[in-house]
């Protein structure tokens, strides 16, 4: 290198093609190295996220049905989703004090048992009057959840390089939608609205066997395979992140204390809330609002709720390639909440108007920002954040979400029963549009991006060192295995 400016040396614009070998200096603090298993590690995150998720709307997507078997009201029903919202108020610290303390892999292992023993406990709720054993079960799987929906930026973090950090929590959070898309989708298929109760409680039976199962398998594979944090970092945040906990070690509640003084933080908490508290609305409800238009819509509901989540996967992973590509991540935001507004109008005016094809088209719509939306949620919350722990800031992210998602299914269900969908739909866009101008009004900060920017900086610095002579001393190292 002997010869070369430092404008040359900056050329270099990737730290990534700095070292690229199958061996790693031992030269400097800031040794990196991205492992190919990162995406079995992904892979399997995303099959457990989707299994657990995939219960959530179990019951509220053929709500009709249940109310008719169990013999029980629609708000008991509705709380099968939000006992999901409720289970994770009271335990999202202590879940990310596990996630903290035992990492990943314990994490992901105690989860998939939670979520496995759920599922087993749901088989023996196929009767009458065992409503409160299907209620006890979906209880388990909803505490699993706890130690799943803080994990996608986390495990981006401890795994990718910077260049797939948005794309890696994107996929993260795909699993969960898709775990959602499947339960709309089979749920209506596989338990249908037949006259005789023994005929629905065949169905039930088949349903719950089928997730015990599958969330057996999931646990298997866990076992096997699951693997916690590399030894070396994949990313220069992620290398001065390990520096920074290593040198400070603190108590649990002082990220928590920091967290809740940070304005852009709890200005994001409120905005994210809103935008999935509706989502959880529509999701819960769906069944309700759909057939008070269109008579025997069971199978057209559980469609229609596939459709905005299949679209949201799909918004979800072009959100994140966007935000690796461009690093605009309050312009894509303020972007996807306002279409997300027009969207929630153009279904509220589709289902109104009783034009099925439309409200299909609109779903399609809304669902690809609104649900897209999650992705830039959680990659917000970690610029606002960093250095703290991911787990710690998405876990408080989603604690307001379900905050929210309770309180706004209970007033929406209330108004539903007492005044019909026409008043629940405005209030939901109405929602939406105050979650749009507080992210508006937001501050734009990316501290990640900037602490990557010093390392790079940082880095090439010592790189010119070097090229005159200099003695090494901290050089910036990366491989790829």
């Amino acid at each position: 290198m002997e010869g070369k400016s430092l404008s040359e040396v900056l050329a270099v614009k990737d730290p990534a093609k700095i070292t690229k070998s199958n061996e790693t200096s031992d030269v400097g603090p800031l040794k990196l190295k991205v492992y190919k298993k990162r995406w079995l590690i992904l892979i399997i995150y995303m099959i457990y996220n989707g299994t657990n998720s995939s219960q959530w709307i179990e019951y509220s997507i053929i709500s009709n049905i249940v109310t008719r078997y169990y013999g029980v009201s629609s708000l008991m029903v509705d709380w099968t989703s939000m006992i999901f919202m409720a289970i994770y108020v009271v335990f999202v610290f202590p879940a990310s004090y596990v996630i903290d303390k035992c990492g990943l892999r314990w994490t992901i292992i105690i989860g998939t048992a939670l979520n496995c023993l759920g599922g087993w406990i749901k088989t023996f709720s196929v009767h009458p009057d065992r409503f409160y054993v299907a209620f006890i079960g979906h209880a388990v799987v909803a505490l699993a959840q706890t130690l799943v929906l803080p994990l996608p930026g986390h495990l981006a973090a401890q795994w990718f390089p910077s260049t797939e950090l948005s794309t890696a929590t994107s996929l993260g959070i795909f699993g969960n939608q898709l775990g959602i898309a499947l339960g709309f989708l089979l749920v209506p298929i596989t338990v249908k609205n037949h006259d005789s109760l023994d005929d629905i409680g065949k169905d039930l039976t088949r349903l719950c066997w089928i997730i015990a199962i599958i969330g057996t398998v999931v646990f298997g594979l866990v076992l096997i395979l699951y693997q916690n944090e590399p030894k070396l970092a994949p990313s220069e945040t992620r290398a001065l992140q390990k520096l920074n906990r290593a040198k400070k070690r603190e108590e649990f509640m002082a990220p928590i204390k920091r967290l809740s003084k940070n304005k852009n933080y709890m200005m994001l908490c409120n905005c994210y809330g809103l935008n999935v508290g509706v989502l959880d609305v529509v999701s819960t409800l769906l069944n309700q609002i759909f057939l008070a238009h269109f008579k025997n819509g069971e199978e057209d509901a559980g469609r229609i709720g596939l459709a905005i989540i299949l679209t949201g996967m799909a918004g979800s992973v072009s959100f994140g390639i966007i935000l690796d590509k461009t690093h605009k991540f309050k312009e894509t935001a303020v972007t996807v909440y306002f279409l997300t507004f027009v969207g929630q109008v153009l279904f509220t005016v589709s289902i109104c108007m009783g034009i099925k094809w439309m409200v299909y088209v609109s779903a399609i719509f809304l669902g690809f920002f609104m649900s897209g939306y999650l992705t830039l949620g959680y990659e917000l919350s970690t610029e606002f954040t960093y250095p703290e722990s991911e787990n710690i800031p998405a876990g408080i992210l989603n604690m307001t979400t379900s905050i929210y998602g309770i309180i706004l299914i209970i007033i929406f269900g209330i108004i539903l029963n007492a005044y019909g969908d026409i008043p629940v739909h405005i209030g939901l866009c109405l929602t939406l549009l105050l979650g749009a101008i507080l992210t508006a009004i937001t501050k734009d900060e990316q501290r990640r991006q900037d602490a990557r920017k010093k390392a790079q900086y940082e880095g090439f610095a010592q790189m010119e060192k070097n090229v005159n002579g200099v003695p090494e001393t901290n050089q910036l190292t990366y491989s790829v295995n």
